[in-house]
């Protein structure tokens, strides 16, 4: 009887010291260092604040923002419409002095204007060579902004002063040469503001996923990018009249996520708000939608389309996605009523349309 106490005492010993070895083991081999991790830049360009997050180490959060702010910051330079800079030919250099001459530019500045001449020949309503439209828009938008602190009314650019900024477009005007671009037209203005952000955020995701970054994101005022593959990401959508989030979305899967909206940079012309998005096939903004929302594996798709979709009614922008980008999911958000056909999803305030891929992956929050 002894014997077989002594001998349980001793199995149970055993067996103690070895579930401590495996604690032990797990708990050595977990890295202590790895921890979440944040920061908001204000200083990298694009006009708008960006959020970083990234579980790692804290030298290597270091190393990874020291990479974000100098791509951010490069990328902010090359799409600049407002300034030059003595390093680099950029979209002020292009709508200067590219009818007079052959402009050699980096070969990502060819690229993006590309992307989006392909977009524009499957949607005119993206349209980066109605850089006249879109100037004359902001510049009422800023003055009537500026009024509207004040408690006054905007003015809205006269019909003939739109019509003629439309003349001075289209794709034909931007020839293409390798990494060489020249306008045939003079008063030809590139407006790259609608997808700019989107592809550098996407760049940017690119250059920390090649240093090493394993989980994070990106929001780069409203372009989101997910690092990553995590059980659940729960992303917030906004309510387009306050800064809460009125949807969520569920994915597995580290995509892009970009919300073109009408109340972001809008001004008010007696009791109408105008967006800052203008529709180029009418030269005005478009009131079809308060917001739509578009996802897919690419941030410059997704900033593209965004904008294009928001100047299309719903029934258009359905039966565009479904056409030309089947795996692309969208969130419609609308007043009531705005559609005759059945909404997704309604709230008191608004109804609600998904895609049919991205029905099961979108609630309310």
């Amino acid at each position: 009887m002894k014997n077989s106490i002594k001998s349980w005492l001793a199995l149970s010993v055993c067996f103690f010291v070895l579930i401590c070895s495996i604690i032990v083991f797990i708990q050595g081999n977990k890295d202590p260092s790895i921890s979440r991790h944040q920061a908001v830049f204000t200083d990298v360009g694009f006009d708008t604040s960006i959020t970083f997050q990234a579980n790692c180490s804290s030298s290597d959060f270091d190393h990874y923002t020291s990479i974000l702010k100098d791509t951010y910051i490069h990328y902010d330079h090359l799409f600049d419409q407002y300034d030059s800079y003595d390093e680099i030919h950029n979209v002020y250099t292009l709508n200067h002095f590219a009818y007079s001459n052959w402009i050699k530019v980096d070969p990502e500045l060819t690229e993006l204007i590309r992307f989006s001449m392909a977009i524009n020949e499957k949607a005119p309503q993206f349209d980066i060579s109605q850089g006249n439209l879109l100037s004359l828009w902001h510049d009422h938008r800023e003055q009537g902004m500026i009024e509207n602190e004040k408690g006054k009314s905007g003015s809205l650019p006269s019909d003939n002063s739109i019509e003629e900024a439309m003349k001075h477009s289209g794709n034909d005007k931007i020839q293409i040469k390798e990494n060489e671009i020249h306008f045939t037209d003079p008063d030809l203005k590139i407006d790259l503001g609608a997808i700019a952000k989107g592809y550098a955020t996407q760049k940017v995701k690119e250059k920390l996923e090649e240093n090493g970054c394993k989980e994070g994101f990106i929001n780069a005022g409203g372009n989101v990018v997910l690092i990553g593959n995590k059980d659940t990401w729960n992303i917030g959508i906004q309510d387009p009249d306050s800064s809460d989030s009125l949807l969520s979305l569920k994915t597995t899967n580290p995509i892009a996520i970009v919300t073109s909206g009408d109340y972001q940079r809008y001004y008010t012309v007696g009791d109408k708000r105008y967006a800052h998005i203008i529709d180029p096939t009418t030269g005005y903004p478009p009131e079809y939608h308060r917001s739509v929302t578009i996802f897919c594996e690419d941030s410059t798709l997704a900033d593209g389309l965004s904008t294009a979709l928001f100047c299309m009614s719903l029934e258009q922008g359905k039966s565009f996605l479904e056409q030309n980008y089947p795996d692309v999911g969208a969130v419609w958000i609308d007043e009531k009523k705005v559609s005759s056909k059945t909404p997704d999803i309604q709230t008191k305030n608004y109804d609600i349309y998904v895609t049919d891929n991205y029905k099961d992956k979108i609630s309310l929050h």
